[in-house]
């Protein structure tokens, strides 16, 4: 067994493809949280006491807050800073629309977007139409804080939450509506450009100056995921990807390799995704999440193939493992250890937002696990 690691160099060693003491863990990123009513409760189950004051303000999303007692609780290796335009994003009390003019609603347990404000539009309409604002919703003195207070201990590795809770082809389609967006592909793919193009310009804004207040200080930068998979195949086609999504995701990622070229890019794409997996590599992904555990995806294959390139982060069943007995979850855990983890390169987090769902017992034994089945070497599990 090796000697125990501060979590910055437990986290740095995994994302340099090296086995650290142990495997690092997560929760709380841009795309493996808790979501609210899952936050209060594993609030009550750990007796910290009353919520912290939510860090998007007006409560637009699901995942409204962000509470480093129940990381250090659960022992996670990383915490995490915000740029301020998603997180206070632009909404407003009364109608809770946001910075890009999407406005956002409770529908059942959730709150998701609706009206979509270029539904209808032609493309003249949405070159003219009113882009955000970017500088206008950064929180930069709050940035500046969090990242003093971070530094200053220096124990945990810090990531850079993502700057839009959504890319260039998830955006498009809260800003055009799903069902449309996904016909403009096929019937008006110069229109679906167009949208995905100025979607692009300003995350590739956002993400310039994020990177050049914080790029020297991070260990990890999460860029704005994009689910492009169904449970058996993708949602558009390998060309399509190519032709359209993949330039705007290159554009996204290449200037923060300029300005760091050893800076960990880390991007979510949900589903079946394996035909794309090369061209996320191709492009500089550096740490691929949610890694859904779908018959769909061989991730034994891309471990093998892209292990050396591709650093994984992610694994754990929130449907089945996470939801059931605790039997559930210490198998998950298994086997997430042994797909992902030899050789180094892999940080265990859920694979996607844990919902109400998911039991809070579940979610400590969740980290108590990690912790005791992350030893390396795995190969003595």
């Amino acid at each position: 067994m090796q000697k125990r690691m501060k979590s910055i160099e437990r986290v740095r060693t995994a994302l340099a493809h090296q086995e650290p003491d142990r495997v690092p863990l997560g929760l709380w990123g841009s795309y493996y949280t808790l979501n609210d009513d899952t936050y209060f409760q594993i609030l009550k189950y750990l007796k910290l006491g009353d919520p912290v004051v939510p860090f998007r303000r007006y409560l637009n999303r699901n995942s409204n807050y962000y509470d480093d007692r129940v990381l250090e609780r659960l022992e996670t290796d990383m915490r995490y800073v915000w740029s301020g335009f998603t997180d206070l994003g632009g909404a407003r009390p009364d109608t809770l629309i946001d910075a890009w003019g999407v406005q956002w609603k409770r529908i059942g347990p959730h709150i998701t977007s609706s009206a979509p404000p270029l539904a209808g539009a032609h493309i003249e309409q949405v070159e003219e139409y009113s882009w955000p604002d970017v500088e206008k919703y950064l929180t930069i003195p709050a940035l500046k804080e969090r990242i003093k207070e971070l530094k200053k201990s220096g124990e945990h590795a810090i990531v850079a939450r993502a700057v839009n809770s959504y890319g260039p082809f998830e955006q498009a389609s809260v800003l055009r509506g799903r069902e449309q967006f996904y016909m403009d592909l096929i019937l008006e793919p110069e229109l679906a450009q167009q949208l995905i193009d100025r979607c692009t310009d300003v995350i590739v804004r956002l993400n310039e100056i994020y990177v050049d207040l914080i790029g020297y200080e991070v260990d990890m930068f999460e860029i704005p995921g994009d689910d492009y998979g169904g449970t058996e195949d993708l949602l558009i086609s390998p060309k399509m990807f190519d032709d359209m999504i993949k330039p705007a995701l290159s554009r996204i990622i290449q200037p923060i390799k300029q300005f760091r070229k050893d800076l960990p890019v880390a991007f979510h794409t949900d589903g079946a995704v394996m035909k794309i997996v090369d061209r996320l590599v191709e492009i500089g992904v550096d740490v691929l999440n949610p890694l859904e555990p779908l018959p769909s995806n061989d991730w034994e294959q891309v471990k093998r193939l892209y292990g050396d390139r591709l650093c994984f982060m992610g694994g754990i069943d929130i449907k089945k493992a996470m939801t059931g007995p605790v039997k559930g979850v210490d198998e998950e855990v298994k086997r997430c250890m042994k797909l992902f983890a030899p050789g180094g390169g892999y940080i265990m987090t859920p694979s996607n937002h844990l919902q109400k769902d998911v039991p809070p017992e579940n979610i400590a034994l969740l980290y108590e696990f990690g912790k005791k089945y992350g030893q390396y070497p795995i190969s003595s599990l």
